[in-house]
Parts: structure tokens; C-alpha cells; sequence
């Protein structure tokens, strides 16, 4: 008798790493230990917390985040039209044939990862009110791991939904199927439905909130731990995806008006992503040093690189932008090196490091809502806002855009800003566009007309084989 995928096993193991700040997340992992052991004190919950951060970068620094751009019209694949072309990371992704048997692929593999980090999370939470009880001189402390645990959970729940399921605006009433909603490791005989979208994105909000609430009067200790101004800035988002723009707006104000963050200046752009140090924009990133040939710095970020940005995306870019800083090139090919290093760092110093959310994307995102609640000044002045930091050498720009045009220039800004930070193919379907590659596109699919099938993955074979009750995705024909 088959036993269940390990993606929603009984996950009786939480990754033990040495403690929660970035200090001890530069240390590996030093092995696994059941959960019954490790949170039995303070030292075993700091240890599950930095534990419960490894894995969530572990599947960031993969096929998660690769996913929506390579699956988008920015980025291209090298391909040589050999049979090894197949082995390319996303390969079936980029040319949308992914179909459930991928369960060693990106389809099984975003899959399994998200959800063991959600099995270390919910471990984590669920030993709280044990934990409260044998450390009650750490109270605050505890409550402060849990606020960061649920901004995680949440955000385990949010990239299952972007990556599985149609975006939130799909049906009106956002009754298609979304993620499965996990807030306990489940058993090994427990059959565990999909919920529908709403009750996804209200378990998504509700983790968000409470982690917020939980974090407020706390310090913000490091931008590689979730804070409350994370869990706003993900609001921002979320809410932005849900076409809530009132909401959008309001947690986007929250983040920006704080005297915490402003953008990275443009001196200082490329050393955000290629130094150790993160930019003062840095909201949220997670650590890393693990450079391999699997993860994103691999694929875009070394002059072997394996994904590079399209001619439609390059050509976006002014030559005084600094953002065209952040790209090499090869062979008239501009890849990436947003997971790069400079010269002078050693590969175990590589800070591949991830960014969930930066301060410019809730810029555009408060932009974006201000624009459908026809606030069009104040849409104008973040799109400025974003637009000066990039060139600023550049001369000014005199005309004053409104109505579509503005709409229009503020998802060019998004997407040049973004660019290889996993969001394109999700901003595409949500504002229920085309796909267009267009000129150059050398995939088996260059053009896809909204809606379709293929813009999700399929829930892998091993998981619905495993659980009848899971439903599947419709499969591409």
C-alpha cells in the first residue's frame, strides 16, 4: 500500500540549525531531530525557528521563485535543440508541458518544498502553548517566534495558491479551487481537501494579521526575519491580487509612511543584490549561502547562466537605468545577477538571499491601487518616486501621464523593477492579460490567450495518488 506523498506526510522532523538570528542562520544545518525533542525548551525553539527559515529558503532559492519568470515572457531559456535541452531547470515549465508525473521535477518538486517548510512552521506554532507553559520567563520571546512562524505559514499558504491555482479574481465569487489549508501536520491516514480560494486568501489574511498584531510593539530585529512590516507589505500584495485597492492602499501606506525603510539609493542598487549587506529597501529576505548548480543564482546569476531576460524585456531598459547594472552579459545575452556576488567574495559568502518583498514593490503596489481608486496624482508621484531612483542622471521626464497611459506605465515600472524576483506570470494573469512572447521566442509556446489551463501547475501524481481527496488540476491536452 502506497504511503503518503511526504509533501503532506506526518512531518515528524523539523530541521535543527543553531538558533534564529542571521549569526546562526550562516551556520549549517547540524542534523534533524524529532519535534517531541527539540521544543522541550528555549534553545530547541530558537532552533526550530531557524529551522522553519532554512527551508522556507531553500524552496526560494529553487523552482518557486524561477518559476513565474521563466514560465513569463522575460526570461528565455538557452536551448541548443538537443535531447539534454529536457534536463534544463523549468524546461516543461517554460515551454508549458508540465503534467502531474513531474514529481521529480519542478511540479513535484515546488510542491514537496513549500510543503515541508509548512510542516516545520505549523510544528513550530503548535509547541507554542507547551513551550509558554515549561519557559514562562520567555513568554514575550515565544510570542515573538509565533508572530514570525504565522507570517511564514501565510506565506507557505500564498505561493501554494500563486503556483497551483488560478489567481484570486478567477471566478467572481473566488469559489475555484485554491490550496489546501494546513495549520497542524497532518497524519498518515488523513485525506486532505483543497480549499477554495476565498477561504485560502481569508486563512492567508488572517496569518498575516495576527503575526502583525503579535510583532507591532517588538523591534524590528533584521530584515532576513519577518516583522509586522513584512506581514503589511504582504498585505499590500495580497490585497492587491484580490483587487481590493481601498485595502491595498491602507497596508501600503502603513509600510511606506514608517520612518524604517527608504529606497536603496542608486549608488548602492547593484551592491543590494551582489554585496552581503541588503539594501535599505529590504523588507524581507531570506539567508543564503547554499550556491549550487539547482538554485536560482546557478541558473541566472553566473556567466554559465542557463536563463537569460528576453529582447522584449531588455529593451525596456534605458542605457542610464541602474537597474541595466544588475545584468551581464554573453554573447548579446543579458542574464541576470540579482543572485550574483562580487568579485571579492568567496562562493561560501555567495548571498544568493532571496527578497520577499522590497519597499519599491509596495511603492508600485500602493501606485497600482491608487490608480483604480482614481487617485491619479498620487499614483503619478510613486510612479516619479520609482522612476527617479532608477535614472537619476537621466533628464527628467515632463510628461504628466493620466488615465490608461499612467495605468500602462506603472505595470512597464513593475516589471522592470521586479524582473527576475518570481512575479511576472502572476501579474499577468491577475490583471487577466495575454501571454505574448513575441519576436525571438524560440519555446513550443510563444502565445497564450487568458484565460487557460496552463497558466498553473498540476497537482503532482505522487500527492493524488497518495490522497483521494486532493483535486486535481485540469490536464493539459
Amino acid at each position: 500500500m502506497k504511503k503518503r506523498y511526504r509533501s503532506l506526510c506526518a512531518g515528524l522532523m523539523l530541521l535543527l540549525s543553531a538558533g534564529c538570528t542571521k549569526d546562526f542562520l550562516e551556520k549549517e544545518p547540524i542534523g534533524r531531530v524529532s519535534k517531541e525533542v527539540l521544543l522541550q525548551d528555549m534553545d530547541g525553539a530558537r532552533a526550530a525557528l531557524a529551522g522553519a527559515y532554512n527551508r522556507m529558503s531553500y524552496y526560494y532559492s529553487r523552482e518557486f521563485l524561477m518559476y513565474p519568470d521563466i514560465a513569463s515572457d522575460d526570461v528565455r531559456l538557452k536551448m541548443t535543440g538537443n535531447s539534454s535541452d529536457a534536463q534544463l531547470v523549468l524546461f516543461n515549465e517554460h515551454n508549458f508541458q508540465s503534467n502531474p508525473d513531474d514529481d521529480e521535477l519542478a511540479v513535484g518538486h515546488i510542491w514537496l518544498n513549500i510543503f515541508e517548510a509548512l510542516d516545520n512552521v505549523n510544528n513550530l506554532i503548535n509547541a507554542i502553548p507547551r513551550l509558554k507553559e515549561l519557559e514562562p520567563t520567555f513568554v514575550q520571546e515565544l510570542e515573538a517566534i509565533r508572530g514570525q512562524a504565522l507570517i511564514m505559514r501565510a506565506l507557505c499558504h500564498y505561493d501554494l495558491s500563486r503556483a497551483y491555482a488560478q489567481h484570486y479574481t478567477f471566478t467572481a465569487d473566488a469559489q475555484h479551487w485554491g490550496a489546501p489549508i494546513l495549520l497542524k501536520t497532518p497524519g498518515p491516514d488523513d485525506q486532505v481537501r483543497r480549499a477554495t480560494m476565498k477561504d485560502t486568501y481569508a486563512q492567508i489574511i488572517k496569518d498575516l494579521e495576527e503575526g502583525a498584531s503579535v510583532l507591532q510593539n517588538g523591534p524590528v530585529l533584521s530584515p532576513f526575519e519577518a516583522s509586522h512590516y513584512s506581514a503589511w507589505a504582504l498585505l499590500s500584495r495580497v490585497y492587491l491580487y484580490m483587487e481590493d485597492w481601498e485595502k491595498a492602499k491602507a497596508y501600503a501606506d502603513k509600510v511606506i509612511e514608517a520612518p524604517v525603510y527608504m529606497l536603496t539609493d542608486s549608488a548602492n542598487y547593484k551592491a543590494m543584490y551582489l554585496e552581503q549587506q541588503p539594501g535599505a529597501e529590504v523588507i524581507w529576505q531570506l539567508y543564503n549561502r547554499d550556491y549550487s548548480a539547482s538554485t536560482v543564482a546557478a541558473v541566472y546569476s553566473t556567466p554559465s547562466f542557463r536563463a537569460y531576460a528576453s529582447e522584449q524585456l531588455w529593451g525596456l531598459y534605458d542605457p542610464a537605468d541602474v537597474r541595466g547594472t544588475v545584468f551581464g552579459e554573453s554573447g548579446g545575452k543579458h542574464y541576470s545577477l540579482k543572485y550574483g556576488k562580487a568579485e571579492d567574495l568567496q562562493d561560501d559568502q555567495w548571498p544568493i538571499d532571496p527578497k520577499v518583498v522590497r519597499l519599491s514593490e509596495v511603492i508600485l503596489n500602493r501606485a497600482e491601487a491608487a490608480w483604480h481608486l482614481g487617485q491619479q496624482a498620487l499614483a503619478a508621484a510613486d510612479l516619479k518616486r520609482i522612476r527617479e531612483r532608477a535614472m537619476p542622471s537621466a533628464a527628467p521626464v515632463e510628461e504628466e501621464l493620466t488615465g490608461e497611459q499612467l495605468y500602462q506605465a506603472i505595470n512597464v515600472e513593475r516589471r522592470k523593477e521586479l524582473a527576475f524576483e518570481g512575479h511576472r506570470l502572476f501579474d499577468v494573469t491577475r490583471r487577466k492579460e495575454d501571454l505574448v512572447r513575441g519576436e525571438g521566442c524560440a519555446a513550443a509556446v510563444c502565445f497564450l490567450e487568458y484565460p487557460n489551463v496552463r497558466f498553473i501547475l498540476p497537482i503532482p501524481s505522487l500527492e493524488l495518488d497518495a490522497n483521494k481527496a486532493m483535486q486535481p488540476n485540469p490536464v493539459i491536452n
